[in-house]
């Protein structure tokens, strides 16, 4: 009789797989490129991906890429469906692999979909402007970073300073901070809510760039048009302001953006890689 019992449960499962009316349950994965430690990325996206596996009736898990390509390639490759991808990376994609990732939205800043970077010097210092930096020792982070790398060089090369400067790569916006701090460079780019850490430490802003587009969350090709809307929606209609101040202390929240808004961030881009090779 229990034979007969799992054998009547089995086909009338798979007749409902049939009529689509029962559906296995689809799992994803979020991804992140590395701009703070695997540990803490997992703690601070966890409540986001607890929400769109919600949405989506699937667990999200977490995966952190090694660098900025390594997370370029998983979303390209499928391994990665939805992932958090900053700026300059999103530029880079869509221009050379267009239609193959899409934006679901876009974080807001402060209620903004733009955001600002800095340049960091000693409090103890005499610098003051982007001229005081003529021929000074500057901290940029990640080579691939819009905000410790591609901005602040734009801002040095706009300002006619940037050939006469020594730079070094340090990783990461915290990186630039303590270099600076510990006078191991005479200033830095990172971002703004980096650099509010550690104005009471010794740190100040001496120049912001322009506004660029914020932080995306994209799917990859894998993704269906369904699951797509599903992500978008959720995410246009976060209720709890945890799912993204988690993230950031100062977002508000999520908004649509198009591709086309970061078309100016990439020229920026193909200007400083005229002067930085990436390889």
């Amino acid at each position: 009789m229990k034979k007969v019992t799992v054998v009547i449960g089995m086909v009338c499962c798979l007749a409902l797989l049939l009529t689509g009316n029962c559906r296995a349950e689809q799992n994803y994965v979020f991804g992140v490129h590395p701009f703070k430690n695997p540990a803490e990325l997992s703690k601070m996206f966890k409540p986001l991906r607890d929400y769109l596996g919600g949405a989506l009736g699937g667990e999200v898990s977490f995966r952190s890429a090694k660098d900025y390509e390594a997370a370029k390639q998983a979303l390209l490759n499928g391994e990665i469906d939805i992932s958090y991808m900053g700026p300059s990376l999103f530029a880079m994609v869509n221009k050379e692999h267009p239609g193959k990732i899409r934006i679901a939205a876009a974080v807001l800043s402060n209620g903004s979909p733009t955001f600002k970077g800095v340049i960091v010097a000693r409090q103890d210092s005499s610098i003051t402007s982007l001229q005081d930096l003529q021929g000074k020792n500057f901290a940029f982070g990640d080579r691939e970073s819009t905000l410790s790398c591609y901005m602040p060089a734009h801002m040095l090369m706009q300002a006619g300073i940037f050939d006469g400067m020594k730079y070094q790569f340090v990783g990461s916006h915290d990186n630039v901070a303590l270099g600076v701090l510990n006078k191991a460079f005479d200033a830095g780019g990172m971002q703004p809510s980096v650099a509010n850490n550690y104005l009471d430490k010794g740190l100040k802003i001496i120049a912001e760039s322009d506004p660029v587009y914020e932080h995306v969350i994209v799917t990859g090709p894998k993704v269906d048009d369904a699951a797509f809307q599903k992500i978008q929606q959720a995410l246009l209609n976060v209720k709890d302001p945890a799912v993204y101040t988690s993230i950031g202390k100062g977002l508000t929240g999520f908004a649509v953006v198009q591709p086309s808004d970061y078309d100016a961030l990439y020229v920026i881009m193909k200007a400083v890689d005229a002067k930085i090779p990436l390889h």
